[in-house]
């Protein structure tokens, strides 16, 4: 991010035909945000037990309340307050009485890997009030741009130590850019080593410091990331669900995910763990 006024520049390539000049007076990094699924519900059991899941949770609790576990430290749900659960944070959950809830599902594409495990909340304030107000008065439309606003207003919300004080490394992110980008394809650490444009020994060393993984476990992560997403929101069989994510098979599918979610395909697919 740059706040301070560049020098005067052009911003298309002399070769080209269209003309912009100016002076770039600030200029932010993007990113993205998915919004997998929005829903009320009213649980009588909500037993979740070390789950994880590759996308974030919005909870919004409407009635009752529910505990969430994590390390051992116990967080109560209630309808004061908004929760944030991070990508990749095992929780466990149980609900002594009749638990009712919004929930938003979402993910936030490269950003999601500096985040950090754990719950986060703030008290429900006026502008969430009305965002779930709206939501609970529309009917399906292809355009939830309220869960958006929700979901936006609860990540403004979010303490500095919400996200990991590492910021990636330009050849970093170019390199889970290529690997998130060939899922479905037979690439080593070479390939995005070449990618990003570093050697392997370089590329390994900055992917151990920054996002403590290798880049062939971050892949794997990628690809069951990517895997839990279509089990869960498409209705691909378990063979393409494999194939499209870069699994030889069903099988090894199969035992990777149960090997590192602790959950085989097909009781993921079926699980409803809101």
């Amino acid at each position: 991010m740059s706040t301070s006024k560049d020098g005067f520049f052009s911003l298309v390539p002399d070769d080209m035909p269209h003309q912009v000049e100016g002076v770039r007076e600030v200029m932010l990094p993007g990113m993205s945000l998915e919004i997998l699924t929005t829903r009320k519900i009213r649980l009588e059991k909500w037993e979740l037990k070390g789950l994880v899941d590759p996308y974030w949770r919005l909870y919004c609790p409407v009635s009752g309340s529910a505990v969430v576990e994590i390390d051992g430290v116990s967080t109560k749900l209630t309808p004061e307050n908004i929760y944030l659960i991070p990508p990749r944070t095992k929780f466990s959950s149980s609900n002594p009485e009749t638990f009712a809830k919004w929930y938003v599902h979402f993910v936030l594409g490269r950003t999601d890997l500096i985040s950090v495990p754990g719950v986060y909340s703030f008290p429900r304030d006026e502008i969430a009030t009305a965002h779930l107000k709206k939501l609970a008065s529309i009917a399906d439309t292809p355009y939830a741009w309220e869960s958006a606003g929700l979901v936006i207003h609860a990540l403004s919300h979010l303490p500095e130590n919400a996200w990991s004080d590492q910021k990636l490394d330009r050849r970093v992110e170019k390199a889970i850019e290529f690997l998130q980008t060939n899922l479905s394809r037979k690439v080593n650490a070479s390939d995005a080593a070449r990618a990003s444009g570093v050697s392997v020994r370089n590329l390994n060393h900055l992917f151990r410091s920054q996002v403590k993984m290798a880049p062939m476990t971050v892949l794997l992560n990628c690809r069951l990331d990517q895997a839990c997403h279509q089990l869960r929101h498409t209705d691909y069989s378990i063979e393409q669900v494999a194939e499209n994510c870069g699994f030889p098979n069903r099988y090894y599918f199969s035992r990777m995910l149960k090997q590192h979610r602790g959950i085989s395909p097909a009781a993921y697919r079926k699980g409803q763990l809101y």
